[in-house]
């Protein structure tokens, strides 16, 4: 041990160890740790997590330069990993985020606010509701769903998690297709709306004119917030040079 002298530390169990305390925390140098503690990387090679729980000690090296926390191994749990159900519905809302509504898929991630890739958007699309390359997928994503397949697996779920984690699989990736398939669709009409709002293609004059609407009203609301910081910070001076 270097630095502080060593005293004896009493651990979660009862146990007496040498080490010391520092800020509340046993401490212990490399190598002379008790049985029953582990890092973060040692649990996580035996499949374990910390479980929520707090470091117990430190363990330091390289002359007190460098610390990892330890964990109580009694109070670690296994680690909960992906089942393949969650794996294919985190692959198909990462898929359906690659879908622009007017080309279809695409590799980079569209736009969230008109699900337009950046070509189609440079271009000035407007896609519609019939049609659509991405609607089509994630209508193929629903119906391809084996329902036998998914019941095996629920009952394997629900026997394998007891504290009922299976049951919350259920159904998982039919309900993310369903939120993309929801919000291409809301999407979808707001451009047919936008298309029956602005017939024989005068639609973009307008729509600049709201846009610069938009703009002198953000110049002047900024403009009246700077002046009142302005107006603020002198008001401030005043008074304290008043008070000095």
């Amino acid at each position: 041990m270097t630095g502080r002298g060593v005293e004896w530390v009493l651990l979660w169990d009862g146990r007496r160890w040498p080490g010391r305390v520092r800020d509340g925390l046993p401490e212990f140098t490399f190598g002379q740790a008790p049985s029953g503690l582990s890092t973060r990387r040692q649990l996580r090679e035996r499949g374990l997590c910390r479980g929520g729980q707090e470091p117990f000690a430190r363990l330091t090296w390289k002359r007190d330069r460098r610390f990892a926390w330890l964990y109580v191994d009694d109070k670690a749990r296994a680690k909960r990993t992906p089942s393949d159900k969650q794996l294919a519905a985190v692959n198909k809302a990462l898929a359906a985020r690659k879908v622009c509504a007017q080309c279809g898929p695409v590799d980079h991630y569209v736009r969230t606010s008109d699900q337009l890739c950046g070509d189609c958007h440079t271009a000035g699309a407007t896609p519609t509701a019939s049609g659509t390359a991405g609607w089509r997928t994630v209508q193929r994503w629903q119906e391809e769903a084996p329902d036998a397949d998914d019941e095996a697996q629920d009952r394997a779920d629900n026997a394998a998690d007891e504290h009922g984690a299976g049951r919350l699989e259920r159904h998982e990736g039919s309900a993310v297709a369903a939120r993309a398939a929801e919000a291409l669709a809301q999407s979808a009409a707001r451009f047919d709306h936008t298309d029956r709002a602005e017939p024989h293609g005068g639609g973009e004059a307008e729509r600049d004119e709201e846009l610069a609407r938009w703009h002198d009203d953000d110049r002047a609301a900024r403009l009246t917030a700077e002046q009142a910081d302005i107006s603020a910070s002198q008001a401030q001076w005043r008074d304290e040079r008043g008070v000095a």
